[in-house]
């Protein structure tokens, strides 16, 4: 039976069950003669240091049972324990003497270490986990509720070598490094400041502001083309709007109609102020405002055409008089590839047919001269009777006042009917043949 022995010298002797074997403290000395000393049951006080000494010193708690085991550390006003258990097979330390109440450290099979106490940190000195210095992670972090950086001046730096930061700025805000950017999707829609005065955005396509309204305090410098799908209005003591920036071009502002556009705009070329139809400027101007500021209304249309080569054997067919030589234009708006007047804007143009057939003959045929525009016809015809002898010319002519909007075409074509089923051979010679007109008013 194991027993504890005092010995005369004053010595005291742990004896295990078969009574030879030992452990004997003496004068703070503790020793043994086997290896390993088996109690069994029974329970021993020491006053003096313990020392568990050889080569592999070993203080082993336990049997292999099923059963909780532990050290106490018996405190004068608190105690704790480090213990297996061993229903947990969790290696724990905590508060008291009893295993597995009031744990602090947890450490499972797997060492996973898990902290249970729930004590909320309001500083760096609170909390259930604090330590006076760095902490390493090799790993992901993930943090359940809020992070805080509780110094002036903290620092969030990313990457191996921490060449991006983002810094705390006492007062202000938040600062990123260097010209770093911060991305948004991909690298190429980002916030960047570029230099030290400059803050870029970047964006794929586009960038869209959502807002009631915008406050811009600044020069606004647009090098694109601007659309504003509102209102746009200049407010404040002296509102200015500038078109361009004194360069070797034309300025204009554009109205896009439905129908037709309409331009305000400098022509730099000549230097004038030009009020026009369409959106280039120095085209179809209906005002101008030169450089002494003089104001003229250069639109006055008018024009004189001819033919330059004879059209022969003009039969029974409807053909379209070759006009094809400008005698004067003063807008440009006939074309001599096709023969037609295009009149630049809405009103009432006076237009004059000239023309002096020639293989008449006064029993055989009937001419009629047509003055078309896009909205109405005009046709006169001579009739036999009105020639005396065959094969002579005559002149033939009429003039109108026709209504025309902008846009609007005119042309002129001849047609010889023979009254005896045959074709003549009518010509228009290259002299004395004319289309021309203006505009009224």
């Amino acid at each position: 039976m194991a027993e504890i022995r005092i010995n005369a010298t004053g010595g005291v002797k742990l004896y295990d069950a078969d009574d030879s074997h030992y452990a004997q403290i003496l004068a703070g000395t503790i020793s043994s003669n086997v290896d390993v000393l088996t109690l069994g049951s029974s329970s021993a006080d020491f006053n003096i240091p313990v020392k568990v000494l050889g080569t592999t010193p070993t203080l082993t708690i336990g049997d292999a049972g099923a059963e909780d085991t532990k050290i106490v550390f018996d405190g004068n006003a608190q105690d704790f324990y480090i213990a297996l258990d061993d229903s947990a097979d969790d290696l724990l330390i905590g508060l008291g003497s009893t295993v597995g109440t009031t744990p602090a450290i947890a450490i499972d099979e797997n060492l996973k270490v898990n902290i249970p106490v729930t004590t909320a940190s309001t500083s760096a000195s609170t909390g259930s986990l604090t330590t006076g210095g760095g902490a390493g992670i090799g790993a992901d972090l993930y943090v359940g509720d809020d992070a805080y950086l509780i110094t002036d001046s903290a620092v969030l730096g990313f990457g191996a070598d921490k060449d991006t930061t983002l810094t705390h700025t006492d007062g202000t805000g938040l600062t990123l490094n260097s010209t770093n950017k911060l991305c948004f999707n991909d690298a190429s829609q980002f916030v960047q400041g570029s230099s030290n005065a400059i803050l870029s955005l970047g964006a794929t396509d586009e960038i869209d502001l959502t807002a009631t309204a915008v406050d811009l305090n600044g020069t606004l410098d647009v090098s694109g083309a601007s659309q504003f799908n509102g209102a746009m209005v200049l407010a404040g003591s002296t509102p200015t709007l500038t078109i361009g920036d004194a360069g070797a071009e034309d300025t204009k502002i554009v109205f896009d109609g439905n129908a037709q556009d309409y331009y305000i705009g400098l022509d730099d070329t000549d230097d004038d102020f030009k009020i026009g139809l369409g959106s280039t400027v120095g085209t179809t101007a209906h005002v101008v405002i030169d450089e002494t500021g003089a104001v003229t209304q250069p639109l006055q249309p008018t024009f004189m055409t001819k033919i330059s080569t004879m059209m022969e054997s003009l039969g029974s067919s409807d053909t379209t008089i070759q006009f094809d030589t400008e005698l004067w234009d003063v807008n440009g708006d006939f074309n001599t590839g096709t023969y037609t007047f295009t009149a630049p804007v809405t009103g009432k143009y006076y237009l004059k047919l000239h023309t002096q057939p020639h293989g008449l003959a006064a029993t055989e045929a009937n001419v009629t001269c047509k003055l078309v525009t896009s909205n109405n016809l005009w046709q006169f015809a001579w009739e036999p009777e009105k020639f005396a002898e065959a094969e002579f010319t005559t002149s033939l002519g009429f003039s109108i006042v026709a209504d025309m909007d902008a846009a609007d075409t005119a042309y002129c074509r001849i047609y010889l009917e023979d009254a005896s089923g045959g074709d003549r051979d009518l010509h228009l010679p290259a002299y004395s043949n004319h289309f021309g007109g203006y505009l009224l008013g």
